[in-house]
């Protein structure tokens, strides 16, 4: 392929370190709740950045809480994220994310990879996401060769790795916020689609917690006086989950309900969990109205109290010029490298998301294929960790050539 030709046959001769190194990583554990095995990682992730990059830096993530299963506000230890930055004064500038966190922690029985045949591994992370981790690293060990070759020095990039995206990303906001405002492009390493394809839109997501307080009483004695935040809690949920399709593509899924006791207690807390959804940004006012409404009927109907805790945290990715156009500049790239790539919404939720709100257009689904995310048969097709990187060097060098052009830089008082 021309001037790009050195660069993509190197990746072809790197298919072994790249599946060697996934085996590695896969086998160490970084499930989001685990503080320990993500600072481990985060050490040796920088250190291999460091070889590349122009600064590298471990990031603390930002104080986070959670409503306990006795309904208290919480502190939860998050991990460290990692940031890097090459080329920091280039005249374009791409941010490559990806998520280093899994949802298999370390009481899950699934923890390491094994070889299914000689084109699959199976594993925790594997797809999701720490194949879009390699793909990420070695793409841009492709792209530098072709910088140091051609001494173009027209694009930099910036790196985030954060290590709570299983949660939406408490902890690691304000760092895609602060990235939004330097870098024109996005560039996210999110498994494809099974056959390769690309996501483009995507529902927006919030995760919320109503807490129930009764009044506590005995079962038999003082029935009468109890007032049951168990059945407070049945009755939300069942109100709650009313609440899908009244809005467009909205979906509400109640999770989980904790609280209860001893048989003989009319119990007086109660905890529902619930996830949302939904598809426009101007509809959040609306459910929050609806759900206003039901913990007030509730509250006055059986005698218990409510609060609501939560947010919307990841408004929808919605389909715009700049996002169209660099879609389309992606499927042309893996034209170039025999690949058809398409792309459809989904009612998943990613960095993407986030960085999306911010005005950077994104393809958020640059990494491996594979399948059975969050499952303990996930895995990955080893061929696609090549055929992937060499998708995104491809774009960074023409990128760099001035085949594609960037935004305009958006680091104003409209983000």
């Amino acid at each position: 392929m021309g001037r790009y030709g050195d660069a993509l046959e190197w990746l072809d001769s790197q298919a072994d370190q790249m599946a060697d190194l996934l085996k590695v990583w896969g086998n160490l554990n970084t499930g989001t709740f685990n503080p320990v095995g993500l600072e481990e990682f985060a050490k040796i992730l920088s250190k291999t950045l460091s070889e590349l990059a122009d600064e590298v830096q471990i990031v603390r993530a930002s104080p986070y809480e959670q409503i306990d299963g006795l309904g208290k506000l919480v502190p939860v230890h998050l991990g460290p994220n990692v940031v890097a930055a090459k080329r920091a004064s280039a005249s374009k500038r791409v941010l490559l994310a990806i998520h280093m966190d899994t949802v298999y922690g370390l009481e899950s029985s699934f923890q390491k990879v094994e070889r299914i045949d000689a084109a699959t591994l199976r594993g925790p992370g594997v797809a999701d996401a720490k194949g879009g981790l390699v793909v990420l690293l070695f793409a841009l060990k492709a792209f530098e060769r072709f910088v140091e070759a051609n001494n173009q020095q027209s694009v930099g990039w910036d790196i985030i790795v954060n290590s709570d995206e299983e949660i939406g990303s408490p902890g690691s906001a304000d760092l895609f916020a602060a990235a939004a405002k330097r870098v024109q492009l996005g560039m996210l390493f999110e498994p494809s689609l099974p056959h390769g394809g690309l996501i483009s839109t995507r529902k927006g997501s919030g995760n919320f917690a109503i807490i129930v307080r009764g009044v506590p009483a005995h079962a038999g004695r003082d029935f009468h006086l109890g007032r049951n935040a168990i059945v407070a809690s049945a009755r939300v949920a069942v109100e709650l989950n009313a609440l899908n399709g009244r809005w467009p593509d909205l979906t509400l899924n109640v999770a989980r309900i904790d609280g209860g006791g001893a048989n003989n207690v009319v119990p007086d807390l109660g905890v529902v969990r619930f996830n949302i959804r939904y598809a426009r940004q101007q509809h959040e006012a609306e459910i929050r109205e609806a759900i206003d409404r039901i913990m007030t009927e509730i509250s006055r109907e059986i005698g218990v109290q409510m609060t609501l805790d939560g947010e919307f945290r990841a408004p929808p990715k919605l389909m715009t010029p700049e996002l169209e156009r660099m879609l389309k500049r992606i499927h042309t790239c893996g034209k170039n490298l025999g690949l058809e790539l398409n792309w459809t919404s989904s009612g998943g939720v990613c960095d993407g998301n986030r960085l999306a709100a911010y005005g950077v257009p994104n393809v958020d689904t640059l990494g491996v294929r594979g399948g059975n995310i969050h499952s303990s048969e996930e895995f990955v097709l080893l061929e696609s960790l090549v055929e992937r990187a060499k998708l995104s060097a491809l774009f960074l060098m023409k990128l760099a050539d001035g085949e594609y052009d960037s935004p305009d830089s958006k680091a104003d008082s409209s983000r």
